[in-house]
């Protein structure tokens, strides 16, 4: 026995024992885990089968071969994050969301934005939407032989989707955003941390040039600064389970696998975005037009993630309220931005929702017509719901602190609506509306 004047509540030599033999246990399960990472031959990653049909500087335009006869008609392009990797999407056999949705029919493109140098620092905001965006939508138009297509833009990708679908909206027939930034100043702590008075963007470019993949992988690690503990413990328990130990030690290597963002671009996302908040106001300008997103008229479904601290749900479900679409929804599910995507239930809860939406509207098209139908719903609505998306955003730059009392929902029913004036579309911008000559292909 260990001397009472310790204060140890019966410590006893057989409990020392069983700790010292705990710890070992331990040790032999890291043991087992390091050599798991250094010695077995890794999963290869991106497995589904594609070509490169077109490419752009570092951009390469990914076409998926077809797992059945005929595939559904109108070709869905996926837009990936800008700062992440695009194989999230297509991880592994068995976790892969593109392998899904090309074994149920879907005709499946993917952007890879490739991995930008120092020479990309230039590269402009606008220039990723109504350069390498709209010139990739073209080539799948072309290759489909489709007028319209269907979209779908994840994180950092949702919101040039986004963006996209308002200024070049005869192009597109269903959109759908996947745990996507609208309302920047939202409850999230990413609004918090870029703010103006702590976040001078300008000095990072300035210094920089870009924003380099490895201190925004700090700077993700600071939001959770445990998780890299939790998920070797994690790893550790499952040192038994080979199939699960491949399946963490991919979704690692994606995670590992950060890219740059070009200094340019970067400074113009978080000014206007995250500082000023453009986008939901209907102030942002890209390409010399405003982003006017009552203009998206097509189909749209939106989905969120309960637990997702990079786009907290009220930022993406708030562009359900200031769209002109009749058929539209908001689905929101468990898990966070990057488990929602590719965790171990994701082929249970968003896999087989998304194809069945995305299989409903794959069918053949009637011709567009060079008017949005904005007439189908009230301006006075959407203008409500304009103000209510910005009545939130000034609601938590009043408070610097949770969003507490209103949904963006609730605020929509509490708003009151205002008469049709300077803020609706013009009949000219409308008409003009996708008349500018279509841009060249990306080449081949």
């Amino acid at each position: 026995m260990l001397p009472p004047g310790w204060g140890l509540p019966g410590v006893t030599n057989a409990m020392l024992q069983q700790i010292q033999q705990d710890l070992a246990r331990m040790q032999d399960r890291f043991d087992a885990v390091f050599k798991a990472m250094l010695g077995s031959a890794p999963t290869t990653l991106t497995q589904t089968p594609a070509e490169a049909v077109a490419t752009e500087n570092k951009l390469r335009l990914l076409h998926y071969h077809p797992a059945v006869e005929r595939p559904s008609p109108v070709p869905l392009l996926i837009v990936p994050s800008l700062i992440n990797r695009y194989y999230l999407l297509d991880l592994m056999p068995g976790r892969s969301l593109v392998e899904y949705l090309v074994g149920r029919g879907i005709d499946v493109y993917m952007l890879d934005w490739g991995v930008p140098g120092p020479e990309d620092r230039s590269t402009t905001f606008d220039q990723y939407i109504t350069g390498y965006l709209r010139r990739a939508v073209q080539r799948v138009r072309n290759l489909s032989g489709q007028e319209r297509i269907l979209l779908l833009g994840y994180s950092i990708g949702g919101t040039l989707t986004a963006i996209f679908s308002a200024l070049y909206g005869r192009y597109v027939h269903g959109l759908v955003q996947l745990a996507a930034p609208i309302n920047f100043h939202d409850s999230g702590i990413i609004s918090q941390w870029t703010r103006k008075e702590r976040f001078n963007v300008d000095l990072v470019v300035d210094t920089l040039g870009t924003m380099p993949a490895e201190l925004l992988r700090a700077s993700f690690r600071m939001f959770t600064p445990t998780l890299q503990i939790a998920q070797q413990i994690a790893l550790a328990n499952q040192i038994g389970d080979t199939q699960t130990v491949q399946d963490l030690l991919a979704l690692q290597t994606w995670i590992s696998d950060g890219v740059p963002f070009p200094g340019e671009a970067y400074r113009t996302y978080v000014k206007d975005c995250y500082q000023e908040n453009e986008l939901v106001q209907g102030k942002l300008i890209v390409g010399g037009q405003r982003v006017d997103l009552a203009r998206i008229a097509c189909s749209l479904l939106t989905i969120t993630a309960a637990k997702d601290w990079i786009c907290p749900p009220e930022s993406a479900g708030v562009l359900n309220d200031l769209v002109a679409s009749v058929d539209k929804c908001v689905l929101e599910l468990p898990g966070g931005h990057v488990g929602v995507v590719a965790g171990p239930r994701a082929s249970e809860q968003l896999w087989p929702k998304l194809a069945d939406w995305l299989i409903a509207r794959a069918t053949a098209l009637p011709p567009p017509s060079d008017h949005p139908p904005l007439n189908r719903r009230d301006p006075a609505d959407i203008a409500a719901a304009l103000r209510a998306g910005v009545a939130v955003a000034q609601q938590v730059d009043t408070t610097q602190t949770m969003i507490e009392a209103t949904s963006p929902l609730e605020a929509v029913r509490q708003a009151v609506p205002v008469e049709p004036g300077t803020d609706t579309p013009p009949a000219q911008d409308m008409a003009n509306e996708g008349t500018p000559h279509p841009p060249p292909d990306i080449g081949k």
